[in-house]
């Protein structure tokens, strides 16, 4: 069964109820983000900028630059996987790789750092990995203050 076959037995309702609460979340975890900024003291507008939002983060946890280079490079790897249609299992499968545990590393390192930076413990980090978006509410939306590490 094909996605566009399944996609046609979900009721139209359905559908649109998915779609607005998707919305919704997305503005959420927009606000939170734009949120967590200014609780650090940046400008809130930044975390709309794709790409630069990331290196602001980076910053603002006290990550090293080279994560952030590192993040878009692999960035580029996959843009040029998918302009270029390559679909070689083996080019796939060793890029894949690569590409998935260089972003998981920095995105690890980036929360925990995050949660450091907030005051928050390893009960908090787990959570954190296990639901991500939710942390990030937390984190935005409760008193949680920023300080920055050194």
């Amino acid at each position: 069964m094909s996605v566009e076959e399944l996609y046609a037995k979900i009721p139209t309702p359905v559908l649109i109820g998915l779609l607005i609460a998707g919305i919704i979340i997305y503005i959420l975890l927009i606000v939170a983000e734009w949120r967590i900024l200014t609780k650090a003291g940046e400008k809130g507008w930044k975390s709309l900028i794709p790409v630069y939002n990331v290196f602001v983060s980076h910053e603002m946890v006290g990550m090293s630059h080279i994560w952030f280079i590192v993040e878009v490079v692999c960035w580029i790897i996959e843009a040029v996987l998918e302009i270029f249609k390559i679909t070689s299992p083996a080019v796939i499968l060793f890029f894949g790789i690569f590409v998935l545990a260089l972003t998981s590393a920095a995105g690890v390192i980036h929360l925990f750092k995050l949660c450091d930076s907030f005051g928050k413990g390893w009960k908090f980090k787990i959570i954190s990995l296990i639901v991500p978006y939710f942390s990030t509410l937390v984190l935005a939306y409760g008193k949680a203050e920023y300080r920055k590490l050194t």
